[in-house]
């Protein structure tokens, strides 16, 4: 369970949000207006940004003359270096120089508010208003659909979708394509081990990498940021047969092609995770503390894993079970059964 301390700060920072967008949008039809400038924030882990990407795409269908800038976080910035929907990408509040006629927050901060209440758009939209709204119906949807609420006022019918997508360069698909000849691999399997948290990691990644090469002759690759390279490491010498990483060689939209060339990937709640789903793989997420549902892997090709104890949701710091996670009562053999599923 969160803490009381920061269940009531995240409530303040709703309820600041929603009575400025009131302030804001009080009296105008806010789908009169045609924006030239859009500033959208988007200050979140990768696996956020993944299930924010069709927001840029809608806007850019109903606005196609309008300037789009995203603020976000700087380590998301390479998931969007090759988005034709945004006109200006940067991490820094510092950069937002112009007046912007809609203003549209997909996350809510004291910093995004301040900024809002300083620089008053025309129209304001934002996370705060939607999840309020679904938490008084009883319902906290997939964060793909969240983002798709926040702009639905705005968005023509013609132009919602709820398909993610992100867009890989040429070079990004050769640099896979050169990382598989160069190494001889054919068909493979990815795996993350890692996740930002360590009540997010299963401890049979091993004895999953042994049954896929030994009974489906997939080789292994290894994907992770240069945080995860030693542990990676650690785990390569546990097997008797080769396996490869990408772990810290590889950006977010890199992974990304390599992700849509694999035949399966196998992960933990992580923003690779995220990607993989994204990008069009098969994919097998390992969840624990997290929430059910609302971060699942987005789309028909994805498998999930989910032991839910009557902890869950917690603030994935402090486990009541240490002796035995919720994310290490997941079974080799359950894992394997999605993986049969999923690759016949």
């Amino acid at each position: 369970m969160k803490s009381f301390s920061k269940t009531w700060r995240e409530k303040l920072v709703y309820l600041a949000s929603m009575l400025l967008n009131k302030a804001i949008n009080r009296g105008k039809d806010i789908k009169a207006f045609t924006p030239k400038h859009i500033l959208c924030i988007r200050q979140d882990e990768i696996g956020d940004m993944c299930y924010s990407l069709h927001v840029f795409t809608m806007l850019k269908q109903q606005f196609p003359d309008a300037k789009i800038t995203l603020l976000c976080k700087p380590a998301a910035i390479t998931l969007l270096n090759n988005n034709p929907n945004i006109t200006h990408l940067t991490s820094n509040f510092g950069d937002l120089i112009h007046t912007y006629d809609i203003m549209i927050d997909l996350r809510g901060t004291w910093r995004s508010i301040l900024f809002s209440l300083t620089h008053w758009p025309k129209v304001r939209l934002d996370r705060a208003t939607v999840r309020f709204a679904n938490s008084k119906a009883g319902k906290h949807t997939h964060e793909v659909l969240t983002n798709l609420q926040v702009v639905e006022p705005i968005i023509d019918k013609q132009n919602r979708n709820t398909s993610p997508q992100i867009f890989t360069s040429k070079p990004d698909k050769k640099k896979a394509e050169d990382f598989l000849i160069d190494n001889n691999i054919g068909a493979f399997v990815l795996l993350h081990i890692g996740a930002r948290k360590t009540l997010r990691k299963w401890n049979q990644f091993a004895q999953l990498a042994t049954y896929l090469k030994k009974q489906k002759n997939l080789n292994i690759v290894f994907t992770g940021d240069k945080y995860e390279v030693r542990e990676i490491k650690k785990l390569q010498s546990t097997l008797a047969f080769e396996t490869y990483s990408i772990a810290g060689f590889f950006n977010l939209t890199e992974l990304s092609a390599l992700a849509a060339m694999s035949k399966l990937y196998v992960g933990n709640e992580s923003g690779p995770l995220h990607i993989a789903a994204v990008s069009g793989a098969k994919c097998i997420g390992l969840y624990g503390p997290g929430e059910p549902y609302v971060f699942y892997p987005w789309g028909n090709k994805s498998e999930v894993i989910h032991p839910i104890l009557e902890c869950n949701p917690c603030n994935q710091i402090h486990c009541v079970h240490p002796e035995n996670p919720c994310i290490n009562r997941i079974m080799l053999s359950e894992v394997i059964e999605k993986v049969e599923r999923l690759l016949y």
